[in-house]
Parts: structure tokens; C-alpha cells; sequence
């Protein structure tokens, strides 16, 4: 009994491990097909690939209830998959890889916020001291005060990082809703309500075309590089990661699994310095350090 399970919490680990690996990866392969798509069109392929996996997985539709509950699919539609990710994508064209994957994971302290102000949930008693951590964190790696005593000139990226911010806004308020949502479909199967939001997600996402437009060149997704991190985007970090994190919260518990997400910001400047030569300067590595501490303080109980 014991054997069996140590085992399980071993795969549970194996699984969160290599769903934060891919997620961490995802700033970088989504700005390297900056190169050859827009951000709209890079959003939407990713999401077309997402559900066709998913529905392979689980061909079965959720058959709607109410108008309440479709209402909250779609929401969870909107923020967790158009507007996050639109966001994110646009603010790769004006910033790093390595900072949009820094900044964006503070959304758990604005989920921690929301929560607080619109559902009257208790905060951590750390919860104020790790809001200021994060933000002289994110304040550091906006500006970036070391590279400007160095070189007397400002190197920001204000409105790709101001981007990144609401992103992480947007993915909290999909978290507030996700959570009122599975507290209405407590025995609905996990991966349908996904694909379900997956659904609607598409639906605001195909929209964004009409105003960034498509661009009609089919070369385009035969180029290997752009091949590989459309599908990586779509197959594995869309579909297999939701799968293989929804499996670890199952085997090592919420409070364990969710520790891992603070490793996404040292991944994603990892990834970034390796696969899109971005410097790892100082400012960054204090920035990131002060974000982690902010993000671990803010959930401590």
C-alpha cells in the first residue's frame, strides 16, 4: 500500500515537472512564430489544434444547462483563453520573453485580490508583505535601474510589459470563474468542461481576425521551425498539459502541485536565453527573485 503510494506521488511529480517545462517554454515559441504569423492568427491556430486534440480525447459534448452556466463557459472562454493569451501574444511583439514570463505569473496575487474584494475570501497573513515583494520585483524588471546606471540609457519596454500585466489580470478573473463554475458542474467530467471552454474561447478568438487580419500564404506552416511550435502550442502546451497538470493535482494534492507554477518564471528566461539568445541580466534575476519570494509570501496561509 505504501509502495503504490509513493508511486503515485513520484508520477504525480513526473507530471507537474513536465507540464512546467512546457509551460515555461511557451513565451519563446510563441515569439519566435511572431516572425511568421500575427498575434491573432498565432491564437487561434493554437486553440483550432487545442480542441481537435481534446475532442480526440473526449468526443463527448456538455449539453447546455441554463443560460447562467453557458454564460460562465463562455466568460471562462473569454478571459482564460482569448484575452490572456491575446495579450500575451501582442506583448511578445514589444517585450521579452524572459519578462512576459515573469510578469504574467503574478496572476495569483490578483486572483488572491479579486477574491478578496468581490467574494470577501480571507487573505494570507503574508499576503501584504508578498504584494510588495512582487511588485518592487516587477518595478525592477520594467525599468531595469542596473542596466540604466550602467549604460545612462533606458532600454524599456513599457506597453509589452503594461500587456503582460493584464494578462495575468485576465487569467485570474478566469480562475474566479472557473472555480464558480466547477462549483456548478461538481460531476461533470473535467476535460469536457475544458474543451467546452476551449469552445467558446475560439469562438472570441476568431473574432480578433477581422481586425488583425489572416494572411493568405500557406508556405508559411511548412517552415519546420513554425511546423514544430504551432504544434507544441497547440497539442502539447493546450491539450497534453492540461491533462498532465489536471493528473498531478489529482495525485500530489492542490497545495503541492501548484508550488511548481513558481518555477514557470525560471523556465521561461532559461528557455528565452537558450532558444532566442536573451540576455540574463541582472536586473531580471533580481526582478524574478523578488517575484517569487512575492508570489510564495501571498499564498502562505
Amino acid at each position: 500500500m505504501k509502495n503504490s503510494l509513493g508511486n503515485s506521488r513520484i508520477y504525480g511529480h513526473i507530471f507537474a515537472i513536465f507540464t512546467i517545462l512546457i509551460w515555461g517554454s511557451t513565451f519563446s515559441a510563441t515569439k519566435a512564430l511572431l516572425d511568421s504569423f500575427n498575434s491573432y492568427e498565432i491564437l487561434v491556430f493554437r486553440f483550432l489544434l487545442a480542441y481537435v486534440c481534446l475532442f480526440a480525447f473526449y468526443p463527448r459534448f456538455l449539453k447546455p444547462i441554463s443560460l447562467k452556466e453557458e454564460a460562465l463557459f463562455a466568460i471562462c472562454g473569454l478571459c482564460g483563453v482569448c484575452l490572456y493569451f491575446l495579450l500575451e501574444n501582442i506583448a511578445l511583439n514589444y517585450t521579452s520573453a524572459s519578462n512576459a514570463g515573469v510578469l504574467v505569473s503574478i496572476s495569483p496575487i490578483y486572483t488572491a485580490l479579486l477574491g478578496f474584494f468581490i467574494f470577501k475570501k480571507r487573505l494570507g497573513r503574508f499576503f501584504l508583505l508578498g504584494f510588495v515583494f512582487a511588485l518592487f520585483g516587477i518595478i525592477i524588471i520594467v525599468f531595469q535601474p542596473i542596466a540604466f546606471r550602467a549604460t545612462n540609457t533606458f532600454q524599456i519596454n513599457p506597453f509589452g510589459d503594461l500587456l503582460c500585466i493584464l494578462a495575468g489580470l485576465s487569467w485570474a478573473f478566469y480562475t474566479i470563474f472557473l472555480d464558480k463554475l466547477f462549483e456548478i458542474k461538481k460531476t461533470a467530467n473535467t476535460l469536457a468542461i475544458t474543451k467546452k471552454i476551449f469552445f467558446y474561447g475560439i469562438i472570441f478568438s476568431s473574432l480578433t481576425l477581422f481586425y488583425g487580419g489572416v494572411n493568405p500564404s500557406i508556405e508559411r506552416f511548412f517552415v519546420p521551425q513554425n511546423a514544430f511550435n504551432l504544434l507544441f502550442l497547440g497539442i502539447f502546451a493546450s491539450a497534453v498539459c492540461y491533462l498532465s497538470w489536471g493528473k498531478s493535482l489529482k495525485l500530489l494534492g492542490t497545495l503541492k502541485a501548484s508550488a511548481y507554477l513558481y518555477t514557470i518564471p525560471i523556465v521561461s528566461i532559461l528557455v528565452a536565453s537558450i532558444t532566442l539568445n536573451e540576455p540574463i541580466t541582472l536586473d531580471i534575476l533580481i526582478g524574478s527573485a523578488l517575484v517569487l519570494l512575492g508570489l510564495f509570501l501571498s499564498q502562505c496561509v
